[in-house]
């Protein structure tokens, strides 16, 4: 894998997992958007294909639905959202 992709997106996942729970649904989205970016960059590398795609499909299904709630002002989905999004460094071996 991209040395420098597994940095940075270990680096947005630390940032992501300190988020506080009165961080506003703007900031959150942002964060999630920048670690979907770096994950469909880390897809481009097909180092790791199988756990790119699960970690996407993580990714683009389950952490959009709370964050989609968070954005919705319910602010109680900001603990599930850190939990899955934790579990897509698992995927990808970075946390």
């Amino acid at each position: 894998m991209n040395e420098k992709l597994n940095h940075q997106l270990a680096s947005e996942l630390s940032a992501f997992k300190g988020l506080a729970p009165t961080t506003s649904a703007a900031d959150i989205t942002e964060a999630y958007n920048r670690i979907l970016n770096i994950v469909q960059s880390l897809m481009l590398t097909d180092e790791d294909p199988d756990s790119h795609a699960r970690a996407w499909s993580l990714l683009r299904d389950d952490i959009y639905k709370y964050l989609s709630e968070v954005q919705e002002g319910k602010m109680s989905a900001i603990d599930e959202l850190k939990y899955k999004m934790d579990q897509v460094g698992q995927l990808l071996s970075i946390t």
